[in-house]
């Protein structure tokens, strides 16, 4: 989803600097509990990243039938995999050639098997509030592009993630029919009390909601459903987001600049230049594309 510019990139450094990742006893403890627990029983001592997610794409790639709640489990242990040792940078190919298997391991979700999948993330996946949220959320995020890139199902379960942040935060109900998200995200965004988050010290919250609305509008298929973007839906959200300020009061710090910053590249500007979340099959991407 990035714009080329050294402003935004900066913002990009700081976000990836606020995730948590995701340790050892982070996936230990998530495999122990889950449905798939059987499938990896040699998680509990493979400590080293490479290997660890081989054996998993190996284990992947045998003859597996899985139920709704097998498949969640394993959409969610490939998204913290995202995130796992997610200093060693080394790991990305492995990272998404894993959300790449389990995206394809199954052709495609009605609505209702969505919702389930799409809550299940959720709730596996975000906890806390403020900034444990933010963070987790962020985490989470950084499987997107992956989910995006995968197939058409990797994509609808991405966005419908993604619309269920916005609705479990600001209350409103989200049906997930693979139809007009992005009209769905900007509905519930003109909800939301940008002023008050603000004002009340909430920009985690804020920022939360302005990234995961942002990488809705930015994605290429979301887009093809409006072929008069520009001129309509996109000019609106461009207009509304004009006016999403942060009070420059004395409080006013980095944290608050990031995120001016990502309202005016990704989601004014966004709105009215290509969407960068784009899809094409990860198995064709070479090596230095991973990085």
């Amino acid at each position: 989803m990035s714009i080329s510019d050294s402003s935004l990139n900066n913002s990009l450094l700081e976000v990836d600097e606020m995730r948590l990742g995701y340790d050892h006893e982070s996936i230990k403890s998530f495999l122990q509990k889950s449905s798939i627990k059987d499938l990896f029983p040699y998680a509990v001592e493979i400590i080293d990243g490479k290997q660890l997610l081989d054996r998993m794409m190996a284990t992947l790639d045998g003859q597996l039938e899985l139920n709704l709640q097998q498949l969640l489990d394993l959409f969610t242990l490939s998204i913290m995999m995202m995130t796992f040792q997610r200093d060693n940078v080394l790991l990305m190919k492995e990272r998404y050639m894993m959300v790449d298997v389990v995206c394809h391991l199954t052709e495609s979700l009605d609505s209702e098997e969505m919702f389930y999948m799409a809550s299940g993330l959720y709730e596996n996946l975000i906890t806390g509030v403020g900034m444990e949220r933010l963070e987790r959320v962020l985490d989470m995020q950084a499987a997107i592009p992956a989910l995006v890139k995968s197939c058409p199902l990797g994509n609808d379960v991405a966005m419908s993630l993604l619309l269920t942040i916005m609705g479990r935060y600001t209350g409103e109900p989200v049906e997930l029919d693979q139809k007009e998200y992005a009209l769905k995200a900007f509905k519930m965004a003109k909800t939301v009390n940008w002023r008050q988050l603000a004002d009340s010290g909430r920009q985690a919250d804020l920022f939360m909601l302005i990234r995961t609305f942002s990488m809705i509008i930015n994605c290429r298929r979301i887009r093809e459903e409006y072929p008069d973007w520009k001129d309509n839906l996109g000019a609106e959200i461009h207009k509304y987001f004009l006016q999403v300020r942060m009070d420059r009061s004395a409080a006013y710090g980095d944290f608050d600049m990031m995120i001016e910053r990502f309202i005016a590249y990704c989601v004014v500007r966004g709105a009215s230049t290509t969407p960068q979340l784009c899809s094409y099959k990860i198995s064709e991407l070479t090596n230095s594309e991973f990085q």
